[in-house]
Parts: C-alpha cells; sequence; structure tokens
C-alpha cells in the first residue's frame, strides 16, 4: 500500500465516519472484545445509573416520617412505640436517621432487597437498626419451619429469624426476594459504559483527526514506521493537540475539518439516558438531560415523578414498617407510621398563598392548619376557628324555610281576615 493510502485510513474523515459506524453497528471488534463486566463499581461509575440513585435517595431521605395514633375524630402525633427516634433521627451508634434512609434505597435498587439488623435493650427496647450490604446475606425458606431466614455471612451458622431483622422487599416475583434494578438493567448499563468507553479512546487518541501528508513520491516501511511512531508520540492526545506539525522530505500537510462528534453518535448517547431512566422512572430533567424539556413541563414532570416514582417507594417502607417493626399490640392500639411527602408536593409561593386562600375561604382550612403546613406555631384556640361564606348554607334547607314562611304567612293573613 501506498503511504499516502496507509496515512488517509488513519487520518481522513472517512476513517473516522467508519470508526463511528463499525462502533453504532456493534463491528468494532476492539471495544467488543472488552469484555466491560457490570459490576456495582463500574455501574455506579455510569453517570447517568449513579445520578438516579442519587436522585432516588437523596429524595426519599429528605421526606420525615412520622408515627401517629389513630384517636376518634382524626389522629395524634406520638413518639411511644420506640422506633420513631430510630427513623427520624438517630439510626444507630455510627448513622444518623438520613444516613440509613439513603443506604436503605441505595440497597433496594442495587439489590433488590433491604435487610437490617434489629436492635433492642435488655428489657426489650428498639434502640438501633444496622443495615447489611446486601451481597453479605442470603434469603432463604427453611426447609423444616418453611419459615423465611436470612443468613449473614459473618454468622452462617445462625442464620436470623424474620422477627429479628428488618426486610423491605423490592419488586418481586416470587414474594421472597426482590428483583435488582441493577440486575435488569445490566444491559443497559454495560452499552452506556460502552458509549464512555468509546469516546475516552476517540478523545485520547484525538480531539479531532488533523488531517493528510502528501508525498510526491513514496516512503519505505522503515520511514513509515518512524513517522508513525513520532505523529503518535509528539501529536496524538489532548496534550500535544493545537501543536504545529514539522513536516520534511518534502511532506505536504492538508487540514481537515471534521466535526468532534459525530450527529447519529450523539443522538445514540441521548437514548442510551432515555433508556436508562425508564428502569427508575426518573423524569430525564433529573438527571440533566434537558434537550426536550421546557419550563412548563419540568413542573409537571416534578409531579409525577413524586406520584408514580416515589409514592410506591414510601408505600413499600410504610407497609414494611408497620408489619414488621410495630407489634401487633401496637397496630390494635392505632399506631402507625406515615411518611410526610406534602413538602414535596409544594408549588411556588404564590400558589400555595392561592390554595391557603381557597381553603380558608371555603371553610375546609383553619389558621392553625394552614401554619401547621407551613411548619409554624399555631395561634391558639382562635386559629381552630374555621369560617363560612354567607350565601352558603345546608342542601334542601333553603326549600325548607321558604315553606316555613308561606305557612306563616297564610295564618297571618287567616287571623287578618276573621279579625274583620
Amino acid at each position: 500500500m501506498r503511504f499516502l493510502d496507509r496515512v488517509k485510513c488513519v487520518f481522513n474523515q472517512s476513517a473516522l465516519d467508519k470508526y463511528v459506524s463499525d462502533f453504532l453497528s456493534g463491528r468494532d471488534t476492539d471495544i467488543n472484545n472488552s469484555e466491560i463486566t457490570v459490576t456495582e463499581r463500574s455501574a455506579l461509575s455510569y453517570s447517568v445509573f449513579f445520578c438516579m440513585l442519587r436522585v432516588l435517595a437523596e429524595t426519599f431521605a429528605s421526606v420525615p416520617v412520622k408515627e401517629y395514633k389513630k384517636i376518634d375524630d382524626g389522629r395524634d402525633e406520638t413518639d411511644n412505640t420506640g422506633w420513631f427516634d430510630i427513623l427520624h433521627n438517630k439510626a444507630n451508634d455510627e448513622m444518623s436517621a438520613y444516613n440509613l434512609a439513603e443506604t436503605m434505597m441505595y440497597q433496594l435498587n442495587l439489590g433488590g432487597n433491604v435487610v437490617c439488623q434489629k436492635q433492642f435493650t435488655r428489657g426489650g427496647d428498639p434502640y438501633g437498626l444496622i443495615p447489611w450490604v446486601w451481597q453479605d446475606y442470603s434469603i432463604e425458606r427453611d426447609e423444616y419451619t418453611k419459615k423465611l431466614k436470612y443468613t449473614h455471612t459473618s454468622n452462617k451458622q445462625n442464620p436470623f429469624s424474620k422477627d429479628q431483622v428488618f426486610h423491605v422487599l423490592g419488586p418481586s416475583i416470587n414474594g421472597i426476594t426482590g428483583l435488582s434494578v441493577l440486575e435488569m438493567a445490566r444491559q443497559s448499563i454495560q452499552l452506556g459504559l460502552t458509549y464512555e468507553t468509546f469516546n475516552r479512546n476517540f478523545y485520547k487518541n484525538s480531539a479531532t483527526p488533523s488531517g493528510i501528508f502528501e508525498h510526491p513520491g513514496s516512503l519505505k516501511e522503515e520511514s513509515f514506521k518512524r513517522l508513525k511512531e513520532q505523529l503518535a508520540e509528539n501529536y496524538g492526545g489532548l496534550v500535544n493537540a493545537g501543536k504545529p506539525i514539522l513536516a520534511e522530505d518534502g511532506l505536504k500537510f492538508n487540514q481537515l475539518t471534521i466535526k468532534p462528534v459525530d450527529a447519529e453518535l450523539l443522538s445514540s448517547k441521548i437514548f442510551q439516558v432515555a433508556d436508562a431512566c425508564r428502569f427508575t422512572r426518573v423524569p430525564l430533567h433529573m438527571v440533566n438531560e434537558l434537550s426536550r424539556s421546557t419550563n412548563n413541563n419540568i413542573e409537571h414532570q416534578s409531579i409525577e415523578f413524586v406520584m408514580y416514582t416515589m409514592l410506591p417507594h414510601f408505600k413499600r417502607f410504610e407497609g414494611a414498617i408497620n408489619t414488621w417493626l410495630l407489634t401487633k399490640e401496637q397496630r390494635q392500639q392505632g399506631y402507625y407510621f406515615e411518611y410526610n411527602i406534602s413538602g414535596l408536593l409544594r408549588g411556588d409561593v404564590k400558589s400555595m398563598a392561592e390554595a391557603f386562600a381557597i381553603g380558608r375561604q371555603w371553610g375546609w382550612l383553619s389558621v392553625n392548619d394552614i401554619r401547621r403546613m407551613l411548619n409554624m406555631n399555631s395561634i391558639g384556640p382562635a386559629g381552630d376557628i374555621y369560617l363560612q361564606p354567607m350565601n352558603m348554607i345546608e342542601a334542601g334547607k333553603q326549600a325548607v324555610e321558604d315553606q316555613y314562611k308561606n305557612i306563616v304567612d297564610s295564618i297571618y293573613k287567616l287571623m287578618e281576615s276573621n279579625s274583620k
């Protein structure tokens, strides 16, 4: 092969197009043979996947959980079961409640389950929850008792029973173990990591192919090899980008102008971001993919994120807390836990003021109700008064009053006629 033809294969536009085309079609043997393995660490190094899990974990941990007791006319906030301080303030001797909630959401998505060891005092009062790493335990049904047992690698001879652990089951098809988002999204994550490997290799070799060398004659194999080595050493990579090239022996360098990123490759990367987000139902704007977002639809997407993405997680944890942390007697007494998601559904200040004004005007919100929603102290008994519009009466009451008035008028007319 002539020197000019060989150099064109390395530096010209068609070579770059073929490089991109082979990658997109799966014919890039160098990348395909690299065997990108998806592990917990490698998956979290994929920016989209890590960002999704971070959004879920931090949103979940930011919402407070409250303990309530049912009463005749509603409910009261309490702290009688012993679990409120653990779930709201201090989870254990090493973690805050926020850290525990954040860790549990990571474990739920990476391993499909959340398993925490319960800690009790000698008197039987709870004082902590210790989360287990999902790779360090197994969940099985006992062959004889048919009950679930939880075996930790640190104590394989003495598995834990259901009463000794706090187990939050993710989406499941067998009711015993949950499905891991990491496992379900493995191929999507692997493809995303492949895209990043492609970009790294592309920019590592050169941000833009330089151009074409022309020679009036032909070069020997040794001369071509020496030129190639000098180009790679002195002009390849981002560190050497922009350096002028010294041409010798009649070489002529023709500059090429190309795009750093092919449009098809860019659109494929954007699609891959959307494909990864499908596994967790995290909106694209929350992973900083804003190519199709506007200020108007982002607000609605944020509300949908709370209702359709986070609400199932809150209900899943509420069910586990009320079932496996509270005793049967406590549930019968009316105790239960609930996450307060009202803060996530708040709009801007103007929208909130208008909503409170409507509730106050039509009588279904009092001053103290509004102040509690804003985390403000009450103003006393006067703030518990509910207003009622002057022109509003009970249904059917006006007809009764009109009928009563007609009867009274008839009596008066009858009395007047008799007096005459």
